[in-house]
């Protein structure tokens, strides 16, 4: 059985303040902090023989008893309760979400009602971690704002040395002789390379002139007046949330070849769009470009777009599944999107389930379109179960997908035509400022001879893990912001198309994506017995299973 998270705030907390106490008079003197618990077997959950005598939830209970107790020895009050009940932190295709919600409001020092919190009590950093990546999260968490505490096993654990870090990593099952190596590149990896902004050289991109020696004009400095218009066309195209497929699509039908004269694919008009130089950054082996102070170094070219819309690019690539949000080919590949997400022939496969009951229990396998072309509709398909031993129900498949959508076009018009757009800044920005100054403080000390070198290149790499850290978060806090407004003052003209308004209709990912947030599941039900098969289209028979 499928586990679950949660999170809640201290009754004691709660009942406080509905009496009148402030934050800080509850707190009366105590650091504030947060508890965590884990479990990754319940057996009232996963023995149907247990769950009969067994309380659902006992081990994150004893847990959170057990740390309340240490909290209080070492003067901590636990500000927000944490757990992640009948999940793994050994898998990393498992998401524990409360983990990540700890980590986010430990890193930012304040839970999402606003009060601060600085230490985390665990009953053992097993609970906690058991992958070096959920180490690597957590360190950070702890460790970024610099007052950090973190208690396990009754005592504080020392997470933010270096001796510290390497025990951490070994414990989450890296070697010590791969945090050897660690260390050594990270070294080897210090020495700072140099940007002036100038134009990238390479062959000549799609959307720029070739270099011309008679003006000085440089390859790929200047975009150019036919490729450039198709450039942009495909920027805004992504923006409003095509599929990379489509994109393509659209290109070849206007004959729009790439700038070798190859015809668009999905993957290469993804790896355009997030292609940092086409907005006035640079990568090298998948980093910006950034000068010293930190900040990345804007180029002297002109640009499809601006770095904002870049990193809108990049994080709706990842929202597509790619392991990274840029363009990056080499050590690239991607991850299954979500089941509503996945581009298929038909707009309801695989939403729908089989209603029939050949024996004692009901079907419910998923339903595939399939093709049934006539001489009257040469596009004619169905959905069929295709179970053996079921003998399954079939529907024709236009008839089924008018009805559903006209219901989900209703539904997405009713639920968010009146949502305004959330504006959610990120928490992090004046703590990243700060680090960064520290950086270029730590630099310009070092630069002037007023520390000598094994002291600075001890200190820089670890303000370097606090400022990868808190971009990492930035980033996804962004991707989640995105993921919410995507659907905000929402109408029918974003499904059908409008041409009058140069709207395009949504393609099939995009439906998909929208009919996800409405319907969990529809079941075809079997005609009923004495019904003729050629009967006219019931409605009824379909049972809309709505997502809440």
């Amino acid at each position: 059985m499928a586990g679950s998270s949660k999170s809640y705030l201290n009754p004691e907390l709660v009942r406080a303040i509905q009496q009148g106490m402030t934050f800080e008079e509850w707190l009366d003197g105590r650091v504030p902090g947060l508890d965590y618990a884990r479990i990754s077997g319940d057996q009232a959950l996963r023995s149907a023989t247990k769950a009969l005598s067994r309380e659902k939830g006992v081990g994150v209970r004893h847990q959170h008893e057990e740390t309340q107790e240490v909290a209080a020895a070492h003067n901590i009050a636990i500000v927000r309760f944490y757990e992640d009940n009948n999940i793994t932190a050994a898998d990393p295709e498992v998401t524990r979400p409360a983990f990540l919600e700890m980590t986010k409001a430990l890193l930012h020092r304040k839970v999402p009602e606003g009060f601060p919190v600085r230490a985390i009590v665990a009953t053992e950093h097993e609970r906690v971690w058991r992958l070096p990546e959920d180490y690597i999260r957590f360190r950070r968490a702890v460790i970024t704002a610099g007052d950090g505490i973190f208690i396990e096993r009754g005592k504080e654990y020392d997470i933010a040395s270096v001796g510290g870090n390497i025990v951490g990593l070994v414990n989450s099952g890296v070697s010590e002789g791969e945090v050897t190596k660690t260390k050594e590149r990270i070294l080897r990896d210090i020495k700072r390379r140099a940007q002036d902004g100038t134009t990238p050289g390479g062959r000549r991109r799609f959307g720029y002139l070739p270099q011309d020696p008679m003006t000085g004009r440089k390859v790929n400095e200047k975009l150019c007046p036919e490729e450039g218009y198709w450039a942009i066309e495909m920027k805004k195209w992504g923006m409003e949330g095509a599929a990379w497929k489509t994109i393509a699509l659209r290109l070849r039908e206007r004959g729009i070849t790439g700038a070798s004269g190859a015809e668009w694919s999905g993957e290469t008009v993804r790896q355009y769009l997030t292609n940092a130089t086409n907005y006035g950054y640079r990568e090298i082996n998948g980093k910006l470009v950034v000068d010293k102070d930190g900040n990345p170094v804007v180029g002297k070219w002109e640009t499809i777009g601006t770095p904002e819309e870049w990193e809108y690019m990049c994080n709706l690539s990842k929202q597509r599944g790619a392991k990274t949000g840029s363009r990056l080919t080499k050590g690239g590949g991607k991850n299954p999107g979500p089941p509503e997400g996945r581009a298929r022939k038909y707009k309801f496969s695989g939403y729908l389930r089989c209603g029939n009951i050949p024996v004692d229990v009901m079907c419910n396998t998923k339903i595939g379109g399939t093709r049934r072309p006539t001489k009257a509709d040469p596009d004619m398909h169905e959905y069929v179960c295709n179970e053996l031993g079921c003998g399954g129900v079939a529907r024709n498949g236009k008839e089924v997908d008018a009805h559903l959508e006209a219901l989900v076009v209703a539904a997405l018009e009713a639920r968010y035509k009146t949502v305004p757009k959330k504006e959610s800044p990120w928490d992090g920005e004046e703590l990243l400022k700060q680090i960064k100054e520290r950086k270029k403080t730590l630099t310009s000390k070092w630069m002037e001879g007023d520390i000598d070198d094994d002291t600075f290149y001890e200190l820089l790499p670890g303000l370097d893990d606090k400022i990868k850290g808190l971009e990492q978060d930035r980033e996804e806090h962004n991707v989640a912001l995105a993921e919410t407004n995507a659907f905000n003052g929402w109408d029918r003209s974003r499904w059908y198309g409008d041409p009058e308004k140069d709207i395009p209709p949504m393609d099939l990912t995009q439906k998909r994506m929208a009919i996800g947030k409405i319907i969990r599941a529809v079941i075809i039900m079997p005609i009923p017995e004495g019904r003729s098969r050629k009967a006219p289209f019931d409605p009824n028979l379909l049972k809309v299973i709505p997502r809440r």
